[in-house]
């Protein structure tokens, strides 16, 4: 089953509109899990937590030890007085008590553990808690974990503070959680105040009649006879151990696990509305991707002129002439050459071996594939990057409710210029190279070794492979596919003719284009998904939300 440690895990990014929701019901939902696991823990027999809770300076402590019996808590004037936890507990449950992790926060000072051995008050923990209205956030953090597991509360007010709307929010809580509550209004002086808080708790809550404390003359720890009146003669002695102490526990056990279900559903929700919102966003990038994808794809294609087929031309001749059938003899001689300087190197321990004729001949077409890809017409992708960031800034700008994805766009974001965009073509531009090499390689291995143009005409074929390679990626293939006969075909060898070089050179052309298109394509998205991908990390992993998911199912089935 998940653990706690799942929700704990769960990360946001602080420039989300829903950040704070999220990280409170974060907090709220790992407490209440832990909360309830811990309870469980504790067994049936276990006693009911009572946590007296109120705010400053309405006398929790004096009531907490009048309850006891005897001093425990401090009672003073300092403000807020009671600055940690007070915890009453019988010698056998202490242990089991101080495990929860939500009695410590992490100092080991926000909780005083008393141990006690009188059987009276073994059916209880008593719990003197921080003032909620505390100016010190640790303090509220005590109460909270406090109110959580308590089984019941004791809400103390008085006169001068029963209508403040702070301590009023937390009786209201109490009652609509569905804790079993008692209402205390200390310090009273007036029939006519108390009455009126009166009335508003029986609006509230028919069966809380208030207990009414009057305002003594003196400072005081304790209050006499307190114990001894209802509702609090109820509490003490075994007949707190009857089936009703027993259907408090398990009453609250069920409003926990209730509650954390529900703080679960509605954490799992606002990460699905935010994941809605992420998932229209990207459907927007999508489509202006695929309007812009079409706009690039126009740009590709060359449109056939008279000036074009003569630059065509002039470099089919430069690139023949260099591999011509002169080329293969001038190297072998130089490589014979060559090899004889580095078989002496080798023998003085100056060199580091020969260069082969396959050594030389790769250096030579990684060379012209060079400037093969600097043929490559990138202004179209160019144009495309900087309308795809334009028209995302500006459906992130017009729509206040995205001005968290326009935070996250502006820090996160890259937005490529067109150097960027020349060096990402230049790493994908390997792939073709390597698609040339590995025909022209094919095409040698195909020819008879007895027929004397495979030395001598070879690299003609190289030489087409490259202006095949150079005409596409700067004019796309129906550039290519108007040259080929008119421009290219009067220069090929009728050997080479024959062999079909023409519908190789097609082939290749068109797997040529697929493989520059697609890295056209592949950078143009890649921009895209910066965005996207920023967007999707504002939020938990699939994975994650999946385990939160588990975790809710298993609060459900739990109240089933």
């Amino acid at each position: 089953m998940p653990t706690v440690s799942e929700i704990r895990s769960l990360r946001f990014d602080p420039r989300m509109t829903d950040f704070r929701l999220l990280q409170g019901l974060c907090t709220e939902a790992d407490r209440l899990v832990e909360a309830y696991r811990w309870k469980v823990g504790l067994g049936p027999g276990s006693p009911l937590i009572a946590c007296l809770i109120g705010g400053t300076g309405t006398g929790k402590s004096t009531l907490f030890n009048s309850l006891a019996g005897k001093k425990i808590s401090e009672v003073g004037m300092r403000r807020p007085c009671t600055l940690k936890a007070v915890l009453l507990v019988h010698e056998q449950f202490v242990q089991g008590i101080q495990g929860s992790p939500y009695l410590d926060d992490g100092t080991r000072n926000s909780v005083t553990v008393v141990s006690h051995q009188r059987l009276d008050l073994s059916p209880l923990v008593l719990v003197d808690t921080p003032d909620f209205d505390s100016v010190e956030a640790a303090n509220r953090q005590i109460f909270e974990s406090f109110f959580v597991v308590s089984d019941l509360v004791i809400y103390v007010t008085s006169q001068e503070k029963y209508a403040d709307r702070d301590g009023w929010e937390k009786l209201v809580r109490a009652i609509q959680w569905g804790k079993k509550t008692i209402c205390v209004m200390n310090k009273v002086t007036s029939d006519v105040a108390y009455r009126d808080f009166e009335v508003n708790v029986l609006k509230l809550d028919r069966t809380i009649r208030p207990v009414r404390v009057e305002k003594v003359d003196h400072a005081t720890e304790c209050i006499p006879g307190l114990r001894d009146r209802a509702p609090f003669s109820d509490l003490f002695g075994h007949e707190v151990q009857d089936s009703t102490a027993a259907q408090t526990r398990t009453r609250e056990l069920e409003a926990l696990r209730t509650h954390a279900a529900g703080t679960l559903e509605r954490l799992e929700e606002t990460i699905g509305k935010h994941a809605e919102r992420t998932a229209s966003v990207n459907v927007k990038i999508e489509r202006i991707l695929s309007d812009i994808t079409r706009e690039m794809e126009k740009g590709l294609d060359a449109v056939v002129t008279q000036d074009i087929e003569i630059q065509i031309r002039d470099r089919l001749k430069t690139l023949l002439r260099k591999y011509d059938i002169l080329f293969v003899p001038r190297m072998m001689v130089r490589n014979t050459i060559l090899r004889v300087f580095h078989s002496v190197a080798d023998m003085v321990g100056l060199g580091n071996g020969p260069q082969t004729p396959e050594d030389r001949g790769r250096q030579i077409r990684a060379e012209d594939l060079r400037a093969a890809r600097s043929a490559a017409k990138l202004e179209p992708l160019q144009t495309a990057v900087a309308k795809l960031n334009l028209q995302i800034a500006q459906i992130l700008s017009t729509d206040p409710g995205l001005d968290d994805f326009r935070r996250v766009a502006r820090d996160d974001v890259v937005r490529w210029e067109p150097g960027k965009v020349q060096a990402l073509y230049d790493e994908a531009f390997p792939g073709v190279e390597h698609l040339l090499e590995a025909e022209f390689n094919r095409f040698r291995e195909g020819l008879s070794r007895t027929d004397e143009m495979k030395l001598y005409g070879s690299y003609t074929v190289w030489a087409l492979f490259l202006i095949t390679a150079e005409i596409i990626v700067g004019g796309g293939f129906t550039l290519f596919d108007a040259m080929l006969n008119t421009v290219i075909v009067p220069f090929i060898p009728k050997w080479l003719l024959n062999v079909k070089v023409v519908d190789l050179l097609r082939e290749i052309g068109e797997r040529v284009d697929r493989a520059h298109r697609d890295a056209l394509h592949g950078i143009l998205t890649s921009q895209a998904d910066l965005y996207r991908t920023s967007f999707s990390n504002m939020v938990p992993t699939g994975e994650q939300t999946d385990r939160l998911r588990r975790l809710r199912l298993d609060m459900t089935r739990r109240n089933q």
